[in-house]
């Protein structure tokens, strides 16, 4: 069985790919959707053992739950979201610091 930080390290680049590809318009929302929902399947089957959340699997979470809870178009019409969405993604892919405003909890 993996364990937590395993697979949040293994799913990140997945994830930052798929929500720059929505914001850059490559991809539909609906092939977002199901990545998220395919995450959350095979996250039930990830036993955490109480490991503690990282900072990485803190923006993980976060970013999927924003991509699953907020459309493309109001992610893209609000400049807030759009730039935290944003230093998500650059965070996930190795690049600048851990974003404040992360505080995503495991579900």
């Amino acid at each position: 069985m993996v364990n937590a930080h395993t697979f949040v390290s293994n799913k990140a680049d997945q994830l930052s790919f798929y929500a720059d590809a929505l914001i850059m318009g490559q991809i539909p929302e609906d092939e977002v959707d199901l990545y998220c929902w395919d995450t959350l399947e095979e996250w039930s089957q990830v036993n955490p053992r109480d490991a503690k959340i990282t900072q990485l699997e803190s923006a993980f979470w976060y970013l999927l739950h924003q991509l699953a809870y907020w459309t493309t178009g109001e992610i893209l019409s609000c400049p807030k979201l759009r730039s935290e969405v944003g230093s998500c993604v650059q965070y996930l892919k190795g690049h600048g610091h851990f974003p404040d405003f992360c505080q995503g909890v495991r579900p």
